[in-house]
């Protein structure tokens, strides 16, 4: 093939992949709503790499195997991003439940870009939602459920059904990507002749083929619009601020000083730091330790008898943490069947932290700790696996800062979270060096839409 008819071939190609993201486009204006994320996955260089954390959250559909297929499609057509996938579903979690794992899982972890997918009351579905919105700068992906086995496609083209009416609303009010999955999978059954069954290994989950299945009807909705980078006013923004921009000044002592609006700052290396030097990190011009918004608590360790839920589903506190691991221990006068737990509680810095009943509300002595009866998951676990609890059982956890104290330079291009959590509003970052230039290139600053 001649060098003009290989350039001629390419141009009637990219015309017809163009025309194709446009058509699909046409068909979901909603793909406006994540194209921030599109932007930066189809603009990343070698050179110049995107970098995009992405979280599929929900129950037991959101963690079978198409959300790896659906990641694996976005790491083989955009290979120079530097993506951070995680996948926090909890199997058997309805929104009830999921709307408390979120304090832990989802909110803190602060991804670009979010699937969300959960069964259960819509009340509490759409307060996830709308938590994502005003706690972060995510640009959001739902979609409507596949069938189970007692349903039937060709009923449910003729109306659809209830639930599916309400997650497309929410869907269209915190604007969001919407994909009437639903519908798709209808019209696959229908055109191929196939039972609902055919797709499903039980009443609801997927087979290898249904997973397959899914991820090409999610994966097809990732669309480029040309022209197009997102909507600020609904998904908020992620602004880089370089560090000779008018937001930044720097002091007559070697400090940086940025003004910003949001509540997340990330620092670019520039890779030109001085070595073993360090810089003091002050947010509002104060230390960020005795902040309490600032800190965070991993989700829970599971529950007894091999279950993959954590024991408790949510914990609290009133006081700022520290950087510490928490065990959570079962006393021997706690009822076999798990339905009354005594307990104590410590923490590797804080010590013994008192002692509670699971059937009571625990405020820890510190209070660094607040557990609410409803969020005990064990006596479920131990009747779901004809179990017992377990002598000197004990649940886990670790509290962590959402904050830098000390910047220390790092490698070209590494990227280090100065701050996270504050009030979605005007703030100060100060960086004070002390023994030389921290070496940082840009700020990037994320900040959610005032809902």
């Amino acid at each position: 093939m001649r060098r003009a008819d290989i350039w001629k071939w390419c141009a009637v190609a990219m015309v017809s992949i163009m025309a194709a993201v446009a058509a699909n486009a046409a068909n979901n204006p909603s793909a406006v709503y994540i194209q921030r994320t599109m932007k930066a996955l189809e603009e990343s260089m070698a050179e110049k790499p995107a970098h995009v954390r992405v979280l599929f959250y929900g129950q037991s559909i959101t963690a079978q195997a198409w959300t790896k297929t659906v990641q694996k499609k976005l790491e083989e057509r955009y290979p120079t991003v530097k993506f951070e996938f995680r996948n926090a579903a909890i199997g058997g979690y309805v929104s009830t439940v999921l709307i408390r794992t979120a304090d832990h899982d989802l909110y803190p972890w602060y991804p670009d870009l979010l699937f969300f997918h959960v069964y259960g009351p819509t009340d509490k579905y759409e307060e996830i939602v709308r938590r994502v919105r005003e706690r972060t700068s995510a640009e959001i992906v739902l979609w409507t459920s596949h069938l189970s086995a007692n349903e039937k496609a060709d009923e449910l083209l003729a109306k659809l059904d209830e639930r599916s009416v309400k997650i497309l609303e929410v869907a269209d009010k915190y604007h969001t990507l919407k994909i009437n999955l639903r519908k798709k999978w209808c019209d696959y059954l229908v055109a191929n002749n196939m039972a609902v069954t055919n797709l499903l290994k039980d009443s609801v989950h997927l087979k290898p083929e249904g997973c397959d299945l899914y991820a090409s009807f999610v994966s097809e909705e990732l669309v480029r619009i040309p022209g197009s980078s997102g909507d600020p006013a609904t998904s908020g923004t992620i602004t880089t601020v370089p560090i000779d921009a008018p937001a930044v000044t720097k002091g007559s002592d070697g400090s940086i000083t940025l003004k910003f609006t949001g509540n997340r700052v990330v620092a670019v290396s520039d890779g030109k730091g001085v070595a073993g030097a360090k810089a003091k990190v002050l947010l509002d011009g104060q230390p960020m330790d005795g902040m309490t918004e600032l800190w965070a608590i991993t989700r829970p360790s599971v529950g007894p008898a091999g279950i993959w839920m954590p024991a408790i589903n949510n914990i609290a506190f009133d006081k700022p943490l520290v950087e510490e691991d928490w065990v959570l221990t079962c006393l021997p006068d706690s009822t076999p069947d798990g339905k009354a737990i005594h307990y104590k509680l410590k923490g590797s810095v804080t010590g013994e932290d008192g002692e509670g009943w699971n059937t009571n509300r625990f405020v820890s002595i510190s209070q660094r700790a607040i557990i609410e009866p409803d969020d005990w998951r064990v006596a479920w676990t131990l009747g779901y696996r004809k179990a017992t609890l377990p002598e000197g059982f004990q649940v886990k956890w670790r509290s962590y800062p959402m904050f830098t104290r000390s910047y220390e330079p790092k490698p070209a291009g590494e990227r280090t979270l100065l701050v996270q959590g504050c009030s979605n509003g005007t703030h100060t970052l100060t960086i004070i060096p002390e023994g030389g230039a921290p070496g940082i290139s840009a700020f990037v600053v994320h900040t959610p839409p005032k809902y």
